[in-house]
C-alpha cells in the first residue's frame, strides 16, 4: 500500500470575519477524522486579501490557539485569482485543495478528491450537480458564459469554480506560469489534460454575503475569454470586412437607384441612422482590441503577482 499523502486547505479570504471561525471548526473536524487513515498530515492556509473588516483579526485568533494554520496576509487586495495564487504557492503539502470560506462547496468531498489523487489523478475538480442556489439571472448567464468558452476553444467544464485538488507536481508547474492576468479556471487545462471530477450540491450562505457583484463575474469573465484566445479579436477583422461589403452593396444600391432606375434614394434620416449604426459598432471594436492592449500593458510591467505584508507559519503540533 502506499504511503499516505498530506493536505493543504487553501482558503481564500476577502472580508469574511463572520464565517472564519465556523469555516475553521467545520474543516478541523473533518481533518480529524482523514487523519485516522486518509492523510499523514495537514495544514490550513489562510489568505486575507487587503481585507477591510476583522478577518486578518480572526484568523490571528485562531493562529494563537490551534495548531496547523498558516496565514498568509497581503498587503491590498489582488484580486479572487490573486488570492487563490498566494495561498498556492504557500502551500507546502502532498495534495493541495482550494475552497471558498464561505464553504458553500461542500467540504466533505476533499475526502472523494483524495481518493481520486490516490487513484492517480493529479487534478480533480470540484463540479456542482446544479445551480438551484442561484438566481435565475446568474444561472442563464453562466450557462451562456461556459458555453461560449467552449465554442471559442478555451477548454472548461461546466459548473466548475475554484474548488479543486491538485498535487505538488502540478503545484510546481503552476508557479512557471507568470501572466498577471489569470483565469485559473482555464490555465489549469493547460498544465494536465487527464483529471477526474467530484460533484456535490452547492449550498446558500449561512452568514456573510457573497464578495462576487455583477462588475466583478464580468471582469472575471472577459479576462477568461482574452486570456486564453484571440478568437474575439479576429472577430473585429471579420465584422469589420462585412461592414466594408455591406456599405459596398449599399452604395451600389444607391447608383443604381438613381441613374439607372430613376429611383429617389433616402434622404438625411437613413443616412444619420446609418452613421449611428456603424459608429457604435466602431467603438464596440475599437474597445474590444483596446482590452488585448492593456492586457499587454499589464503583462509587459510584470509586477508582482501579490505582496505579503506578514506571513505566519504554522506552529506545529508536537
Amino acid at each position: 500500500m502506499n504511503p499516505l499523502a498530506s493536505l493543504s486547505i487553501v482558503i481564500p479570504c476577502h472580508n469574511e470575519e463572520e464565517v472564519l471561525h465556523d469555516t475553521y471548526q467545520r474543516l478541523y473536524s473533518l481533518i480529524q477524522e482523514w487523519l485516522k487513515d486518509t492523510i499523514s498530515d495537514y495544514e490550513i492556509v489562510m489568505v486575507n486579501n487587503g481585507s477591510t473588516d476583522n478577518s486578518i483579526v480572526k484568523m490571528q485568533e485562531l493562529y494563537e490557539t490551534e495548531t496547523n494554520i498558516k496565514i498568509v496576509d497581503l498587503r491590498k487586495n489582488h484580486g479572487f485569482q490573486g488570492s487563490i495564487t498566494a495561498g498556492l504557492y504557500h502551500a507546502e503539502m502532498d495534495m493541495i485543495v482550494s475552497i471558498d470560506a464561505d464553504l458553500q462547496d461542500d467540504p466533505t468531498k476533499i475526502k472523494e478528491m483524495i481518493q481520486k489523487y490516490y487513484e492517480g489523478y493529479e487534478l480533480v475538480l470540484g463540479v456542482r450537480d446544479n445551480r438551484k442556489s442561484d438566481a435565475f439571472i446568474k444561472r442563464v448567464t453562466a450557462q451562456m458564459f461556459y458555453r461560449f468558452l467552449n465554442s471559442i476553444g478555451i477548454k472548461s467544464v461546466y459548473n466548475h469554480a475554484d474548488y479543486r485538488l491538485i498535487s505538488r507536481n502540478l503545484l510546481e508547474d503552476f508557479k512557471k506560469f507568470n501572466e498577471r492576468n489569470r483565469y485559473i479556471r482555464g490555465m489549469i487545462f493547460e498544465l494536465e489534460s487527464r483529471y477526474a471530477c467530484v460533484y456535490y450540491q452547492r449550498t446558500k450562505r449561512a452568514k456573510g454575503r457573497s464578495k462576487f457583484n455583477l462588475f466583478s463575474l464580468f471582469s472575471l469573465a472577459l479576462d477568461g475569454i482574452t486570456s486564453f484566445s484571440n478568437w474575439p479579436i479576429r472577430l473585429v477583422f471579420f465584422i469589420g470586412l462585412m461592414m466594408f461589403f455591406l456599405s459596398f452593396l449599399g452604395i451600389v444600391y444607391a447608383l443604381l437607384s438613381k441613374f439607372v432606375f430613376g429611383l429617389k434614394v433616402a434622404g438625411w434620416a437613413s443616412t444619420f441612422i446609418i452613421i449611428l449604426f456603424f459608429s457604435g459598432i466602431q467603438n464596440l471594436l475599437l474597445g474590444l482590441v483596446g482590452e488585448y492592449i492593456s492586457k499587454i500593458y499589464t503583462e509587459v510591467k510584470e509586477r508582482p503577482l501579490f505582496l505579503v505584508r506578514k506571513l505566519y507559519p504554522p506552529k506545529k503540533s508536537e
